[in-house]
This record gives C-alpha cells, structure tokens and sequence, in this order.
C-alpha cells in the first residue's frame, strides 16, 4: 500500500509485530494471540490482519484471515524438533531497520514539496524587488512607459 508507514503510530506498530512474530515460539498468530501478546490493538489500523495485509513486505495473511506470520520466518527451515526457531537478533535487527529505513523514504516522498519552499520564496522575493524597484522608477520619472 502506497504510503502506509505515513500512519500516525504505523512504524511502532510494525515494529511491535516484527518483534512479536520473530521470537514468539509459534510461527503464526492468530489476531487474538497477537492483541493478547502486545496487550492492546494496533493505532494505525482496525485490526493486526489488516496491519499485516498492507505490509506484505513483512508478513504473510493465510487466505482464512486467521492467522498471519512473519514471511522470513514462515520460510525458515524446520529445527530437529518439527518447529521453527526464533530469528536469529541479526536477522530480527535488519528487519526492524528495514522497517524505518522503509518509513523514512514513504515520509520524506510525501514532503517532497518542502524542498521547494526556498526556491519559491527566493524567486517570489526576487520578482517583488524587481516590481517594486519599476515603480519607483516610473513614480521618480526615470523611465516612461
């Protein structure tokens, strides 16, 4: 979804569930197991399904809408009990820096125009120097129309 870590609270939220679905020790969660784990609902959306559809660059929905897992970690080979491990901290690190690195680039496209603010005060202040300077040249009579 185009501009989604641009949500008031959305980067905490994704954070908070990168870390969840990255050491919890079941692979998919279910909304509840989430809500019950994190103590509270996510600010930015209506529900953590909704949260973890409009970032599928971290997480994966099951087509029942009643579980959803992280993707590095839903890909991870099996351990020799039959279970997925945690990610490993380096693995969990990149994915939170990806995260901000991610909402830092969605903030900084949406204020694009902020660049421009000093470019058009300058010539706004260039062209009012330049009328300003006419008229009180005519008004002086240095100049005829």
């Amino acid at each position: 979804m185009k501009g989604a870590y641009t949500k008031p609270g959305r980067l905490s939220d994704v954070l908070a569930l990168i870390q969840v679905l990255s050491l919890d020790e079941y692979t998919h969660r279910t909304e509840s197991g989430i809500t019950e784990e994190l103590q509270s609902d996510p600010s930015s959306s209506d529900s953590w399904i909704e949260l973890a559809r409009e970032h599928p660059e971290f997480f994966r929905v099951r087509a029942d809408d009643k579980n959803l897992s992280l993707v590095a970690r839903h890909v991870m080979p099996r351990g020799a009990s039959g279970n997925k491990e945690p990610l490993s901290s380096d693995i969990m690190q990149k994915l939170l820096q990806t995260a901000i690195d991610l909402h830092d680039r969605q903030v900084k496209a949406k204020e694009w125009w902020k660049t421009w603010i000093p470019v058009a005060s300058t010539i706004l202040a260039g062209l009012i120097a330049c009328g300003t300077t006419l008229l009180v040249l005519y008004l002086n009579g240095w100049c005829k129309p």
